[in-house]
């Protein structure tokens, strides 16, 4: 492992008040830096906690734990009219009563599967909530790829095989002996990483993801612990469909400790916590499409992890929805840029696999999936990347610049604005929208067609 800040790899184990030497270490401690990462210990998983900035990272997941209970309350005090309202039906009441129940346990799963890393903490500043988890990805929220979860350990629908089997022989046509040190960028719950443990042996697999629920679930599952957990389905079946309570447990336990050759970080896939060339293997698995940054400042982190003759093997889609046109890219585009840092493509396998099929939803889909197997030819130099926070706002003292978007939204929340203030219990749409017509030197059949859209995406 490297420091996620200066990348030197001089990083010690602080373990203060250790007693025995096999417990485990209580955080890790840059030398170079005097930076100190945290460890968080679930049974005989310690799981590092390195982030480039592990305060600020756990400030920001506290907010998005915070922000899950206040949607949790939110969602029982709605159930909770509803269980008033003359129109519900006896079986419709029976729903409402079963959803009501599963989301109060819904909470203490959760909170219970997230007591170890300490996000009720009372040091948040409420105020700072809304910037600081803008240097976490947008999308990244508590319950991203919650159902990711019950995919991979409590359907067994064939789904975990199918995305297997894309990878499989890519890695299998590989003409080393073995995998050597593997790691799994973007790991998730964990159930690709460790199918592809046991299929392969690799003589170290080691998975890190951002999300600490994500990631707390694989390491008590995959260690034998059987965890309940409510799913609550997009489209469910029937009534009682609407909330099922799975059982998410390992085909098989891997024994994990301290000195094993199985573990878990917890840090970011853009700036991983490894030095040069520390593995011999890098999987991705839906991972380069969805990152925050271009993929061309990305690349140059996987040659990095990897020595002359690597593999890196990548799976998922290719569907990059970048607000930059020019880095929504083709699979010929990504084919040219991981080429052109540092790689030759040895390896392609196109197939259509089922994605999230619960069998308690109706609602479901296939995905096209590309996997490519890359063999590192020659280390390349990494290219600044650039930052999900601007330095401005990190550093309240430097000028906000007045771009474009800052106008468009300016003007976005300043219309939703008025038509809040002109909400006084009295006016109706239409007596709101001709009060917009006139500040704007719009028509009145516009301006209602606006002040509707505003109050409905509100309610």
């Amino acid at each position: 492992m490297a420091c996620p800040n200066c990348g030197d790899a001089l990083l010690t184990s602080a373990a203060t008040g250790r007693k025995r030497a096999d417990q485990l270490p209580e955080s890790i401690h840059c030398k170079t830096c005097e930076i100190e990462y945290p460890t968080v210990n679930y049974g005989h998983a310690s799981i590092p906690w390195m982030f480039p900035d592990s305060e600020l990272a756990h400030l920001e997941w506290s907010a998005r734990y915070r922000g899950f209970l206040q949607q949790v309350s939110n969602e029982h005090n709605s159930l909770n009219r509803a269980l008033n309202d003359s129109r519900l039906t006896t079986v419709g009441r029976q729903r409402v009563k079963h959803t009501l129940r599963a989301k109060r346990e819904q909470r203490r799963q959760i909170s219970d599967l997230l007591a170890p890393i300490g996000l009720d903490a009372d040091d948040l500043v409420p105020a700072m909530t809304h910037v600081l988890e803008q240097s976490l990805p947008k999308n990244q929220g508590l319950l991203s790829y919650h159902d990711n979860v019950f995919r991979d350990w409590a359907w067994n629908n064939g789904e975990n095989e199918a995305l297997l089997s894309g990878v499989e022989g890519l890695l299998a046509a590989d003409p080393r002996d073995s995998l050597g040190a593997l790691l799994t960028l973007g790991a998730g719950a964990g159930r690709l990483s460790y199918d592809i443990h046991r299929l392969f042996a690799p003589d170290l697999s080691v998975l890190l993801d951002l999300n600490p629920l994500l990631l707390s679930l694989a390491a008590k599952i995959i260690q034998g612990d059987e965890v309940k957990l409510y799913e609550f389905p997009i489209a469910p079946i029937d009534a009682d469909a609407t909330a099922v309570l799975q059982k998410c447990a390992a085909p098989e336990q891997i024994e994990i400790s301290d000195g094993g050759n199985f573990r878990f970080v917890l840090g970011d896939a853009a700036r991983p916590p490894f030095a040069a060339g520390s593995f011999d293997t890098v999987v991705t698995p839906w991972l380069i499409d969805i990152l925050p940054d271009d993929l061309r400042h990305f690349l140059p982190q996987i040659n990095k992890l990897l020595p002359v003759g690597g593999l890196w093997v990548n799976t998922g889609s290719l569907a990059f929805f970048n607000a930059d046109p020019c880095c929504r890219y083709s699979e010929k585009e990504v084919f040219e840029l991981v080429e052109s840092n540092g790689f030759d493509i040895v390896g392609v396998d196109h197939r259509t696999i089922p994605y999230l099929q619960s069998p308690h939803s109706a609602h479901g889909r296939t995905e096209r999936i590309v996997s490519f197997a890359a063999r590192k030819r020659r280390d390349v130099v990494p290219s600044r990347q650039t930052a999900v926070v601007p330095e401005w706002i990190r550093d309240t003292t430097l000028k906000v610049p007045a771009t474009v978007a800052f106008t468009i939204a300016s003007s976005r929340h300043l219309l939703t604005a008025q038509v809040l203030a002109a909400i006084d219990g009295k006016r109706s749409v239409k007596a709101i929208a001709g009060l917009v017509a006139r500040e704007y030197d719009l028509s009145l059949e516009e301006c209602v067609h606006v002040v509707r859209r505003v109050l409905m995406d509100i309610q």
